[in-house]
Parts: C-alpha cells; sequence; structure tokens
C-alpha cells in the first residue's frame, strides 16, 4: 500500500503528546505516589533521562533507515516471519492498550457524570467515536488533535495554576520519599510512563525524514516530561502522603478545588470536557493504529472492513475485568513488567539486528566482489 499520507512536525507532537498525556487524567499522580511515596516528580525526572538516553541510542541506529516504520525494518532484518512477531506483539499491546483504557475512561465518566447508566452504555458511547475516527483514517485524527491539543493543555494549565493557593511546600517532606532505593529500582519499570512513545516509530513514513523524526522525538519527551512532573508534584503540593492515596481521579479533585470569586467556580466540569476530548483522541488513534498494523503486515488492499470486528474485540475485552480497580491492577502488573521493554527495548532490538544484518550482507557482497 502506498502511503499518501504526510503530516508535519507540529501534527506527530500533538498526536504523541496525547497518547502519552492521557494517563495524566486518569490515576497517574496516585499511582506514583504508591510507589515512591513524596518523591514521585523525582522519579519522573529520573526516568525521563533515561527515556532520553534511549531515545538516543534509537536515532542513531535509526540512521541507515529514513522513511521506514518499525515493521519494515524488522521485515528487512528478519523477513517475513521477523515481521509477524514485531507486529503481532504491537498489534496486542495496541489492542490491550486500547481495551484497559476505554474501560478505565469509561468507569471513570460513569462515576463523575452518568452514575446511574450501565458501564456498557458508556463504553459504546467511546466506541462510536473510535469507530468514526477509524473511517475517516490517521490523517483527520492528527489533524483533530492539532486543533485539540493546546486546548487540553491550556486546561490544563488553569487547573495546575487555579490550585496554587493550596500548595504546602512541607508536603513534600521527606523530600526522597520511599528512599533512593526505592527511586532507582523503579526509574527502568517506570519507563512504562512513556507507553506509546514506540508509535513514533510507526508514523515515521507519514513525517519522511529521521531529522522530523528526531526533533518530534525529543520534543515529545520535554513535553511529557513537563506534564507528568507537573501533575505529580502539583498532586504532592496539595494533598499530603499518605491522604494523597485515598483520592480518585487525582487531577479531577484538583479542579474541584478552584473556587475563584464568583464567575470561576465549578473548574471541574471544563475538567470532563478536555478529559473526554483527550481520551476519545487516545482512544481513537490507537484502535486505527493497531487495525492499520494488522492490514499492513498482511498486506490487505483494505482495513476497512477490519474496523466493526476490531471495535467489538475491543470492546468485549474491556469487560472483562470484573471491576475499575481489577482493570487498574491488571494495567499497573502489565505496565510494570512488559510496556518498558515495548516502549524502547523492542526498537533498539530491532534496529540492532537490521545494522547487523546490514553489515554482514555488506561484507558478503564485498567478499563476492573480491
Amino acid at each position: 500500500m502506498k502511503n499518501e499520507t504526510v503530516f508535519g512536525r507540529w501534527e506527530a507532537n500533538c498526536l504523541l503528546i496525547i497518547l502519552i498525556g492521557a494517563k495524566i487524567f486518569l490515576n497517574f499522580p496516585r499511582v506514583i505516589e504508591e510507589i515512591v511515596g513524596n518523591a514521585g516528580w523525582i522519579l519522573v525526572l529520573v526516568t525521563t533521562v533515561l527515556a532520553f538516553i534511549l531515545f538516543y541510542i534509537i536515532t542513531r541506529l535509526y540512521e541507515p533507515f529514513e522513511g521506514m516504520d518499525l515493521i519494515d525494518i524488522a521485515d528487512r532484518a528478519m523477513g517475513s516471519v521477523g515481521k509477524l512477531i514485531v507486529g503481532g506483539v504491537l498489534i496486542a499491546y495496541l489492542i490491550f492498550t486500547a481495551s484497559i483504557m476505554l474501560r478505565e475512561f469509561g468507569e471513570d465518566m460513569k462515576t463523575i457524570s452518568f452514575a446511574m447508566s450501565p458501564i456498557s452504555f458508556m463504553l459504546i458511547l467511546f466506541i462510536a467515536g473510535m469507530i468514526a475516527a477509524a473511517y475517516f483514517g490517521l490523517e483527520p485524527i492528527v489533524r483533530i488533535a492539532a486543533i485539540l491539543t493546546p486546548v487540553i493543555v491550556a486546561g490544563y494549565l488553569i487547573i495546575i495554576l487555579g490550585v496554587i493557593p493550596y500548595y504546602r511546600f512541607n508536603n513534600l517532606y521527606p523530600l526522597l520519599g520511599h528512599g533512593v532505593n526505592a527511586i532507582a529500582a523503579n526509574s527502568i519499570p517506570q519507563l512504562s510512563m512513556f507507553s506509546l512513545f514506540e508509535m513514533l516509530f510507526l508514523i515515521t513514513p507519514y513525517i519522511k525524514t529521521n531529522k522530523n523524526m528526531k526533533r518530534v522525538g525529543y520534543s515529545v519527551l520535554g513535553a511529557s516530561c513537563f506534564a507528568l512532573i507537573t501533575s505529580t508534584l502539583v498532586y504532592a503540593l496539595v494533598y499530603p502522603y499518605p491522604i494523597a492515596l485515598e483520592n480518585f481521579l487525582p487531577i479531577y479533585q484538583l479542579a474541584r478545588l478552584i473556587n475563584i470569586g464568583r464567575f470561576f467556580q465549578r473548574i471541574e466540569s471544563m475538567f470532563v470536557f478536555i478529559w473526554a476530548a483527550g481520551a476519545l483522541l487516545h482512544l481513537s488513534a490507537t484502535f486505527y493504529l493497531a487495525i492499520h498494523l494488522f492490514a499492513k503486515i498482511l498486506r490487505l488492499k483494505y482495513q476497512k472492513p477490519l474496523i466493526i470486528p476490531f471495535a467489538i474485540l475491543v470492546f468485549n475485552i474491556s469487560l472483562l475485568p470484573p471491576s475499575l480497580m481489577e482493570t487498574i491492577k491488571l494495567e499497573t502488573q502489565f505496565s510494570k513488567n512488559y510496556f518498558a521493554f515495548i516502549s524502547f527495548g523492542l526498537p533498539i532490538m530491532v534496529l540492532l539486528i537490521a545494522r547487523i544484518r546490514k553489515r554482514t550482507v555488506k561484507g558478503a557482497v564485498e567478499c563476492s566482489e573480491r
């Protein structure tokens, strides 16, 4: 299939920021506090430094493969079998992520605004949006992301700045939380906070050059670092440990505190809008990329017939966990054990094999010429 869709660095930045940052509006600040206490923002900072180092390694390995995505590189390095294995891992990961996030977003929306509605009704609303987005394709998704991301970021900043009167710097002590050992031990597993960053290596053909890929990657890591650090830091400043562990939807709880005069009240209603917009963009992009990968690996000419079967699959998987707490537990377990490898380890492994294979073939050609 010839790729005719092209978009710029701004659109790619917005798409990836939504994919990575959506977790902030769920339980990310509270989960980080559970792991290292008041030092959550330090853990995010250390993990981001590791992510920058790993991305630098990836960009150096990527140099001979300009304009190719990870599936193309796997095909060149390991043939059809390698392409199927790498693609299968990524498809399973995307379907799992879409299903879990769908359940979490649906449960949270039900709790916030539709307490009497069945969970299946909430999930169907999101599924309908995902199906519509998949029919329109990737380009409309990234164009809408380019428009809505600044609005979502502005809403997030309003919430962060609006709770300044509630900041208590004493809440940050002890500064190292559960200790240096806890931070060091969790820094590598928590690379999963950048899960879906590997989608950059699937949209590379759409942004064309390695130079664009590098700029997008570094800017997305920087923006994500800022968002993840501010969410954990501000949450720790407002809610002391261990009270912070009791809150449901931390950023929503922060929004409920904002009360500025007669005209700036009930700011959480704005949170619901930006939260729902970010959720739908996140789910739509993840869902579409899973279908796109499946069609590409099997070399299918048309991918629209796959949309409804994939939607049914994601919907059914999202209903497998018996409760929201089980869903969060399942996500935390998988992200800790597998997501860090998929986000950075899998691209490095594929690129290393491709570089070794490239040198081996080049050496064999030179020997035959002699």
